[in-house]
């Protein structure tokens, strides 16, 4: 076998191939176990040792083998390296020992410290809530004395102002000389300064302002200007904004004479927001009127809808063959006079023939009151083939009309469609001109996202007409009613708690249903108005639980809209309902301090608010001291919380007040009662349900209206079968049913009214002709009537909707409910298919975006719904008028928050911009709008991306554009948010250059970029930068001369516009001097609407008419020629204004003898101005010098008037530097003021310090420090008790009306 060495050897040796490559040659080497299992097996022989041999001996050669000796090193080695790993390891733990120790050494301090600390922290929050504890019981401690100290100010500064006033009076009676001055001052309103009442009529001491003439003194040093709130007659009127100081008094004379009778004689219908047109035509002319109807009526209607206006023709055929008696000819004939005077629009077709009713439509629609309303004749050619012979008074009606000359006539047209054309284009022209559309040509556009509400988002302050009216509509139907119900003696407790002092809760005017609640809340806002009209009366009527009406939030934001309009340069208005809740009591704070009688809050039907306990909390906390809150609920619904403020409780009539109401009404109805009758009802109002004024006035008005044909007894037996209100209501709608139905008309009275009352805010008259295509107008007219009458129905804001939440439960009992559930959901989807129609490009309209998505949540169909509020015109119109609380409302219906809400619209507009359906202008458009939206939410995060697309649009479109402004407007104001102070600052530069670019520097957009880079650098404390931005736009506030925003108050601006419209449709005949009058006065009326372009036109059309008819040489051209230079003047334009004035004084100078006459002195006064403005001076100082000389011979020579027609003078003078001219006129001008008005006067404080800058550029500082010093103790004597007079309620005295004087610079260097 071998040694163990060869063994070896031979395993490792290696044999190299044939061609050079050494294989190693595996060698198979057993086990050792087969060494092992030969000493076991047949080697017993071998382990058998010899005897005397060792067990050493006989294994010598395996233990001296190689392998072992290897195996040994191999153990020797591992045991080292074990070895040094335990020694590594021992040295390891020894340092983890260590750190160990030191870390258990540090854990144990750390626990020590903070134990300490948190010992420190305990005592922190315990003297935390002892001190928040303390300063709970100091606020409550310094609002308790404030409220003391502002009731004890209050009482001592009336007490001052009693005194004041018993003090000035006391001066004007000891210094008053006798001359009659007071009735010289009524002949000049400009200068009328007399010492008395007068003076300060209207409250404010800091009115001399406007009373008294002057002009800048001493250039930019000091000024003695008036601060022009209006023409110079603009007292007689109330203030009036805007550039009226250069209008002639008689020429405002005029105007306001026809002003007044025009805003007396126009019909509450002009005002509504329903354009009703009356069709009068014979039979022989119903071809026309269908012609109309079926082409033409959809067009008007859609383009007042898109207004959010309602149009509705009204044409009620007669059959002359038709056998009628006597008693329904009376009711027919009524009927078409009602209809008439409602309506806005008359238009009568007429060829040879009339019918019995025509002369009476012709009378009632145009002759009895001719330019009432716009009038459109038609009259066919009698050529027309078919055409009958002429009738005799159809000939007569014609001439008369003719005769008249205030009509439009469509004379001689051929045939029918050719006149229904030519009316339709009269109307279009009537229509447009009522919705102010005159100057807007028709677009077609083919995305149906209007812009017409761009201008108005951008400032954030967005007026809901629609909604405004129907509150006014409410407010002026509760006011007309002529029944007082007893209210009298409730109004002096509502006077009290309006005049009371101190801070006060509500008061809560309280009773049944039908009671007269709202009536009584109506007659006292009016009686409040009356008596003290410096109060600010805000009133909010609820139409019904379910009207947009009765959303607290949509209620406060009305509200802060209108308290917006008392403050300079507001805000925007946001639409977040949590801002608007939780600002509200700070803008009640803000505006009611400033205004002199506070601001009263009158809410109407408090307890039909949804969600009011989460919305109306501010109830519950205390109000500003200078505002009074008025409500009005039911006792039965009234929460617990309310029902501890003080209380007015209407309480049934008693029998003496029944008796009176029942006389009052028969009256009204021209009625009288049998002595039995009377008794009958006396006797049967026992109860307090049957001693309501609502039952009451249902009663008799159902038994007084003789409808039916039974007697007045047969219906009192009715009647009085039913003993409360809500019965009442179910009978009279039994009784109407019965008259007015026949076998063409049944059960139209049920589905009208399950109509109306599926409906949310109601429907409109053309909504529900339409719905119910089957119904007539001469069904429908006498019907609606009679549901007028019988108070069930009323038509606010031209929706028709129920009058008494009683009158809705009675339609719901009688219509809706029981079997008739089905019916009523039956009527709500055909409500739903009916505005499906017009969720669409071009469309959609507010009374969509107002119904639909209700009704379908009403309904249940979520999914609809979603896709009615993912709509963009659903989205664009509810955010438009502020509605962002339904819309968000409707997503949390859907189970959305506002992100999932921003994401859905977000991705809307992408699919919009994707499929290439709305041009890109619109699109940017519509993801501004979005912006706008997410940002007035507080997303601020989610409304970057659209506002950034939408910038990235108007950039690619043109990079110059206004639009471009906004959009980075927008940005910026986001930026400002979160603090990035220089990104936004950036923004807004860029914003103002490119506004400046486009609008120029004097544009109110301007004004609005540098109000908010103001409020930018304001938060960064650059307080330097931030005032000169606000004076800057304030500058520009008063030269651009921007019309305030809309009041909510009717009356103003459209009056004048439809006289103006109804004037200018008399300019159409022969230069006449009338005509040239009302030429005249439609300048004038645009000239106060700020509208100088169409003013100018009209100006120079009446100039050049009245000297082609009157000559160059009349008065009435000198007029025509002040008010077209008053206009230029305005406009800046002096040397157009200079020939005109300078023509005008002329003429007036030769046309009266008296070169005293007022005409002549103003045009002197004007001219003067005119060229001091140009440094003209020449020419001016002799203007001003005649000035003096008609004022001293026309007022005498201590005259007030004459002071400041002095003091013009000496302005001129030191303009050219003539100080030793100047001085003596000042002196004089100065000692007149003492004499006249008292040492304290204002006007002897401005004079005095006119006196010394004079005296100081003499080089008289000392007198001069003298004068401005008794100069400066009037102003500060003055001004120590405010220019505001003091509220009845509230120590807060307002900022003071008087402009204020800048200090002399040179007195302090």
């Amino acid at each position: 076998m071998g040694s163990g060495s060869s063994f070896m050897q031979e395993e490792e040796c290696d044999i190299i191939s044939d061609n050079g490559v050494i294989k190693r040659i595996p060698i198979e080497v057993k086990p050792r176990r087969t060494l092992r299992g030969s000493f076991r097996g047949g080697g017993r022989s071998f382990i058998r040792r010899n005897k005397g041999a060792s067990l050493r001996s006989a294994l010598s050669v395996d233990l001296e083998n190689t392998e072992v000796e290897k195996i040994r090193k191999e153990y020797e080695m591992l045991k080292i390296s074990k070895q040094n790993e335990t020694s590594d390891l021992q040295k390891k733990q020894q340092k983890l020992e260590s750190e160990n120790r030191r870390l258990r050494a540090e854990l144990q301090a750390l626990q020590k410290n903070s134990s300490k600390l948190r010992h420190e922290r305990d005592i922190a929050l315990d003297a935390e809530y002892q001190a928040l504890e303390r300063a709970t019981t100091f606020e409550n401690e310094r609002d308790k004395v404030q409220r003391q100290f502002k009731i004890f100010r209050e009482t001592k500064e009336g007490e001052i102002q009693n005194l004041l006033k018993t003090r000035r009076e006391l001066e004007n009676k000891l210094q008053k000389t006798p001359g009659g001055h007071h009735s010289v001052l009524a002949t000049d309103n400009a200068d009328s300064t007399s010492r008395g009442g007068d003076l300060f009529a209207n409250g404010n001491p800091g009115d001399w302002w406007t009373a008294l003439e002057s002009e800048p003194s001493l250039g930019s040093t000091t000024q003695l200007q008036p601060m022009f709130k209006g023409p110079e007659f603009a007292h007689s009127l109330g203030d009036i904004e805007g550039p009226f100081t250069t209008v002639n008094r008689e020429d405002w004379n005029a105007v306001a004479a026809t002003l007044a009778q025009t805003l007396t004689s126009f019909p509450e219908t002009v005002q509504s927001t329903t354009l009703r047109l009356y069709v009068s035509a014979p039979r022989d002319m119903h071809t026309e009127v269908e012609i109309l109807r079926k082409e033409y009526l959809g067009k008007l209607q859609h383009l007042c809808e898109m207004e959010g206006r309602f149009f509705v023709m009204v044409h009620l055929p007669f059959d002359d063959h038709t056998k009628l008696t006597e008693r329904i000819l009376k009711k027919e004939l009524e009927t078409r006079q009602r209809q008439i005077q409602k309506c806005s629009i008359f238009l009568a077709f007429l060829g040879e023939h009339t019918n019995r009713f025509t002369n009476d439509e012709f009378e009632d629609g145009f002759q009895n009151n001719p330019g009432a309303r716009p009038a459109i004749f038609c009259f066919r050619n009698p050529a027309f083939r078919g055409c009958k012979s002429s009738q005799g008074e159809a000939r007569q009606l014609k001439g008369l009309v003719r005769e008249s000359g205030k009509a439009k006539i469509i004379d001689l047209y051929d045939n029918p469609r050719k006149g229904s054309e030519l009316a339709f284009t009269e109307l279009e022209k009537i229509v447009r001109l009522e919705l102010g559309l005159e100057n807007k040509r028709t677009k077609e556009s083919d995305s149906g996202f209007g812009d017409e509400e761009g201008e108005e988002l951008c400032t954030g302050c967005i007026w809901d007409l629609h909604n405004d009216y129907e509150h006014l509509e409410a407010f002026s139907l509760a006011l007309n009613s002529t029944c007082e119900l007893g209210f009298e003696k409730h109004y002096g407790r509502l006077n009290d708690h309006v005049s009371a002092s101190g801070p006060l809760p509500p008061l809560v005017v309280s009773g049944n249903s039908g009671s007269g609640k709202s009536l009584a809340l109506a007659k006292w806002i009016n009686l409040l108005h009356k008596k003290h009209p410096n109060t600010l009366v805000l009133y909010h009527f609820v139409g019904g639980p379910s009207t947009v009406s009765a959303d607290p939030v949509h209620m406060i934001r009305r509200f802060t809209a209108q308290l917006m309009q008392h403050v300079t340069a507001p805000p925007p208005l946001t639409c977040e309902p949590g801002r608007l809740v939780e600002e509200f009591p700070k803008w009640l704070e803000r505006v009611s301090s400033k205004l002199q009688g506070g601001v009263v809050l009158v809410i109407d039907a408090l307890d039909q608010f949804r969600n009011a306990e989460i919305h109306l909390k501010w109830l519950l906390d205390p109000l500003p001291v200078d505002t009074r809150v008025v409500v009005s609920v039911d006792m039965d619904t009234c929460p617990p919380a309310w029902r501890s403020w003080p209380t007015i409780h209407l309480e049934p009539f008693s029998s003496k007040q029944v008796k009176e109401l029942i006389q009052a009404l028969c009256i009204k109805h021209n009625h009288r009662l049998s002595s039995e009758h009377e008794s009958r009802i006396l006797a049967h109002c026992r109860t307090p349900s049957t001693r309501n004024p609502l039952y009451l006035t249902i009663l008799l008005d159902e038994i007084t209206s003789g409808l039916t044909g039974k007697s007045v007894t047969e219906r009192l037996d009715s009647c009085l079968q039913y003993p409360d209100t809500l019965e009442l209501y179910r009978h009279v709608m039994e009784s109407l049913e019965i008259e007015f139905e026949d076998n063409g008309h049944r059960g139209m009275l049920k589905r009208a009214m399950q109509l109306i009352y599926g409906s949310r805010n109601g429907l409109s008259e053309a909504e529900l002709m339409k719905l119910l295509p089957d119904m007539t107008w001469s069904f429908w007219a006498p019907l609606f009537d009679a549901l007028q009458d019988r108070h069930i129905l009323v038509c606010r804001s031209g929706l028709l909707n129920f009058e008494h939440e009683q009158a809705r439960e009675g339609v719901q009992l009688s219509y809706c409910s029981g079997a008739y559930e089905r019916e009523l959901n039956h009527a709500r989807r055909k409500l739903i298919d009916f505005y499906s129609c017009s969720l669409g490009p071009s469309l959609t309209t507010c009374r969509v975006a107002d119904e639909l998505p209700w009704l379908v949540q009403m309904m249940g169909n979520k999914d609809y719904l979603k896709e009615c509020i993912s709509n963009l015109c659903v989205f664009k119109k509810l955010y438009a008028r502020g509605r962002c609380s339904e819309l968000i409302g409707y997503w949390q219906y859907l189970g959305a928050d506002k992100s999932g809400m921003a994401s859905s619209y977000f991705n809307t507009i992408k699919k919009f911009e994707d499929s290439g359906m709305i041009t890109l202008p619109k699109i940017a458009e519509i993801y501004e709008t979005l912006g706008r939206f997410l940002k007035d939410l507080a997303l601020l995060k989610e409304a970057m991306t659209p506002l950034q697309k939408a910038l990235e649009i108007y950039e690619s479109l043109d990079p110059d554009q206004p639009c471009v402004a906004g959009a980075l407007y927008q940005l910026a104001g986001l930026h400002g948010q979160w603090n990035k102070f220089a990104t936004a600052e950036a923004l807004y530069k860029q914003a103002l250059e490119i506004s400046e670019n486009a609008y120029g520097t004097d544009h109110h957009n301007v004004a609005k970029i540098l109000d908010a880079l103001a409020v930018l650098y304001q938060k960064q404390e650059k307080h330097e930068q931030a005032d000169m931005l606000r004076r800057r736009a304030v500058a520009i506030r008063q030269k651009c001369k921007q019309p305030r925003a809309h009041s909510g108050q009717l009356g103003g601006i459209d009056p004048l516009k439809r006289r103006a419209l109804q004037l200018e449709e008399l300019v159409l005949g022969p230069d006449s001097v009338d005509v040239a009058k009302s030429l005249n006065e439609l300048g004038v009326l645009y000239y106060l609407q700020d509208n100088q372009e169409t003013a100018e036109a009209y100006f120079k059309k009446a100039l050049d008419m009245r000297e082609s008819v009157l000559g160059p040489d009349h008065p009435d051209v000198a007029q025509s020629l002040n008010n077209l230079a008053a206009l230029y003047n305005d406009k800046k334009e002096y040397s157009k204004a200079e020939p005109l004035y300078e023509r005008a004084l002329e003429i007036r100078q030769k046309s009266f003898q008296q070169q005293d006459h007022p005409n002549v002195a103003s045009t002197i006064k004007h001219l003067a101005v005119l060229y001091k403005k140009q440094g003209k001076n020449a020419k001016a100082e002799p203007l001003y010098k005649q000035a003096v000389d008609i004022r001293e011979k026309s007022f005498g020579c201590t005259h007030p008037s004459v002071a400041t027609a002095l003091v013009n003078l000496a302005v001129l003078y030191c303009e050219q530097n003539k100080h030793t001219e100047a001085l003596p006129l000042y002196e004089r001008a100065l000692k007149i003021y003492e004499d006249a008005l008292g040492p304290n006067h204002p006007r002897v404080a401005e004079t005095l310090r006119n006196l010394a800058v004079l005296r100081y550029e003499q080089n008289d500082f000392e007198t001069a420090a003298k004068l401005y010093r008794r100069a400066t103790d009037i102003k500060e004597l003055e001004q120590g008790f405010g220019n505001k007079a003091p509220s009845r309620r509230s120590s807060t005295c307002g900022a003071s009306t008087m402009r204020h004087i800048p200090v002399l610079q040179a007195f302090y260097t």
